[in-house]
Formats: structure tokens, C-alpha cells, sequence
């Protein structure tokens, strides 16, 4: 339903109901609706976990399903969990503490202590999979999900592991809320402008919140030939380019997206003449959007060079923070294995600072056989993601 969502140009984002945002300019997020955890892990231990962990569980039981992957505890032996998330839990730790200031730490329940922490979702996922060679959390902020895919790639490379699960996620929760709402980096409605997530669009004022968890089962080539596995795509390269600060200029930051890109192209061996599809990171930031087009066009619009079609899915599904590089490798891996590419919906007015070859409207039935997959900080964190048909 996400694809087949995307690819029709439908919106995941509404008004927020998880709390009171009537105060302010910025009501709409892109809540996850209709969910049922049960259906995925069961019903046993179920009221004490956060909703970023019911999702993260749930995606990785998914992930298993699709895959196919063998219900083998000595399998297991030899598989690590990866997850990327920038706040994870961070309301339920909030929560927690402020019932223990209120309360006492005597008078608070033991079972409420152990899912608030950064990488308590993991943890969950490792020990109710029986995924035991390692659990692992990063957390670089826009970049945690495809940090984290990256580092995937580079345990199977070392022969760490045969298969890694990897992926990201987040929650929309009243205190990223307010963090992204002090810094005034949310779409809002004020005067003639309107609360729309409209990447590279002109009229673009902030991104609109997202949530979900993204997960992807990558395993070594040979093991999953062995297996029968069917593959989406290869993970083939990632560059990234850790430091951030936001007094830096401009021009220092679309030299470090450039530098991400580069990266993934030479980690890959792949010119980049060869890419096909870039899936960006626009999520409808009016400076984060312009800077990662002159990288774009920079790169890839000079001298002649093959110029790859742009999208961006964070027009459907919000800007998920810490989970985002997650869900446009998901789309990007279903671009390769489809041949069509979602467009980016809600978009009308060009802006000459973001003027790319971009899929707007409906979807485009457009063979890719390498696709790029962009996570930029708005403090100039860069990381990038290089996926190409594997030919199974």
C-alpha cells in the first residue's frame, strides 16, 4: 500500500491528533493511522512498549516475511540488526522522567523503564527476533537511517555478518515538535503562505512532520543466491561526510552534499553518468532544498553530463527525520524493481534556484538501473546511498 500509495500521488499527511497544536502555526503531520502491532508481534508485552518500538518490530517482521528469510535460530547466529533513529523514544523517556519527579522512583512500575531509551527498540527487535551477532543504534539527526544502512553495507563487506537487518525510525511526539517549531523549520500557514510539504517548490516554507519505521534485509550476495532469495536491487556504495554545524555557509555545505555524492559514486565504481534516478532528500526546507539542487547541478549538469531524473517522496509522507534515508531507499529499491518513479505531489511553481529534471504530477514508467539516495542535515551533515539492479 506505501508503493502503490506513492506511485498514485496520494498524501499520508493530516491534521495531528496525538496533541493540542490549535496554539499554533503548524498543525499538520503525517501520522501513521490504522495500525495493528498484534498482527505483526502479538499481543504478550504489548502495553509496555512505545509506539516507535510496536513500529520498528512490526517493519522488521515484515522485512523477515518478504524475504523470506528462514525461521533458524542457528541462522540467527550470523545476523545483526542496524537501526537508525535521531529521537527514538525520546517522549517516552521525557514521560518517564517527569512521572518519576512527580511521583517517586519507588512508586513508578520497573516494566515502564526498559523502552525509553534511544536504542530500546532495537534491543526489543534483537531479543524478540533472536538476532543475536549484534544490535546496533546510530543516530547522526536527518542522516540516522542511511548512516545506518551504509554501516550495514560495510559489516557484510568485512564479512561481519551474512545478513543485516537495517532501517530507521521515528515519531512524531510534542517534543520534536516543538524542537523543529522553536526553529522555525516546519511549513506553517502565515499571510498568503501556505502549510504544505511542496519540495523544490517556490512557494516552499518548512517541511511537515513524518513518522514510521523503513527496514530492509541486506545480505551477502552469494548467501542469498544460495537461499533463493529474490532481490530488489544491490546495495552498491555510500559516502558520507560526518561535522555539522548550522553557522555553516552555504556554499560549504553544497560542497559537502557534493562530496557525500562523489563518495557513493566511487565506493560503487559507478560513473555518474550511469545514475539514472537521484531520490532526494527535499523535504520542502527553503534553503536545504536549494542547496542540495546546486549540488545536484553541479555534479550532474555540467559538461554534457546525463542528467537523472529527481523525486522526492517526503511530499507524501513527511519529513521522518531520523528514518527518512530509510524510506526513499524502500522507494528507490521498488523504482529498480518496477520501472516507475513516484512524483512529487502538491508540486505548481518552479523555482529557478532548484531547476532539475523533476518527476511532478504522475508517476513516471522510466527504467532505472541505478539510483541515488540523498540524507542532508540543514546543519550540513551529508550522507548517500547508491542502489542499482542486481539482475535477479
Amino acid at each position: 500500500s506505501f508503493w502503490a500509495n506513492l506511485l498514485d500521488g496520494k498524501s499520508g499527511i493530516g491534521p495531528i491528533s496525538y496533541f493540542d497544536v490549535s496554539g499554533f502555526n503548524s498543525k499538520s503531520g503525517a501520522e501513521v493511522k490504522d495500525f495493528n502491532p498484534e498482527e505483526y508481534i502479538g499481543k504478550k508485552g504489548l502495553r509496555y512498549l512505545n509506539n516507535g518500538t510496536r513500529f520498528l518490530s512490526s517493519a522488521v517482521k515484515m522485512a523477515l516475511d518478504d524475504s523470506k528469510f528462514p525461521e533458524d535460530d542457528a541462522l540467527f547466529d550470523n545476523v545483526g540488526i542496524i537501526i537508525g533513529t535521531s529521537l527514538g523514544n525520546f517522549a517516552g523517556t521525557t514521560d518517564y522522567f517527569h512521572e518519576i519527579i512527580k511521583e517517586s522512583p519507588s512508586d513508578v512500575s520497573p516494566m515502564k523503564s526498559f523502552d525509553v531509551a534511544l536504542n530500546s527498540s532495537t534491543n526489543h527487535a534483537s531479543v524478540f527476533f533472536k538476532i543475536k551477532k549484534f544490535a546496533r543504534t546510530i543516530s547522526s539527526g536527518f542522516t540516522s537511517a542511511t548512516d545506518a544502512i551504509g554501516d550495514g553495507l560495510k559489516m557484510i563487506r568485512e564479512g561481519r555478518a551474512k545478513a543485516v537487518i537495517v532501517g530507521g525510525v521515528e515519531l512524531i511526539s510534542i517534543d520534536l515538535y516543538y524542537i523543529f517549531n522553536l526553529r522555525k523549520l516546519l511549513s506553517r500557514t502565515n499571510g498568503d503562505a501556505q502549510e504544505l510539504s511542496i519540495p523544490f517548490d517556490r512557494r516552499r516554507n518548512g517541511f511537515v512532520l513524518g513518522e514510521g519505521a523503513y527496514v530492509l534485509m541486506l545480505e551477502d550476495s552469494d548467501f542469498a543466491k544460495e537461499r533463493g532469495a529474490i532481490a530488489y536491487c544491490e546495495l552498491a556504495g555510500y559516502g558520507t561526510t560526518l561535522g555539522a554545524n548550522r553557522k555553516f555557509s552555504v556554499e560549504r555545505k553544497i560542497k559537502k552534499a557534493e562530496i557525500a555524492m562523489n563518495m557513493a559514486l566511487e565506493d560503487a565504481g559507478i560513473d555518474k553518468n550511469q545514475i539514472d534516478l537521484i531520490c532526494a532528500n527535499a523535504n520542502s526546507s527553503k534553503e536545504t532544498d536549494m542547496i542540495e539542487a546546486k549540488a545536484i547541478r553541479n555534479l550532474f549538469y555540467q559538461n554534457g553530463s546525463n542528467k537523472p531524473l529527481i523525486n522526492s517522496i517526503k511530499a507524501s509522507v513527511g519529513e521522518c527525520y531520523g528514518a527518512a534515508g530509510a524510506a526513499q531507499a524502500v522507494s528507490a529499491a521498488m523504482s529498480i524493481k518496477s520501472g516507475y518513479v513516484p512524483p512529487i505531489i502538491n508540486y505548481e511553481v518552479s523555482d529557478p534556484e532548484c531547476d532539475l529534471d523533476l518527476v511532478t504530477g504522475i508517476a513516471a514508467k522510466h527504467a532505472v538501473n541505478t539510483a541515488m539516495v540523498n540524507s542532508f542535515d540543514y546543519m550540513g551533515n551529508s550522507s548517500c546511498l547508491l542502489l542499482r539492479n542486481s539482475g535477479d
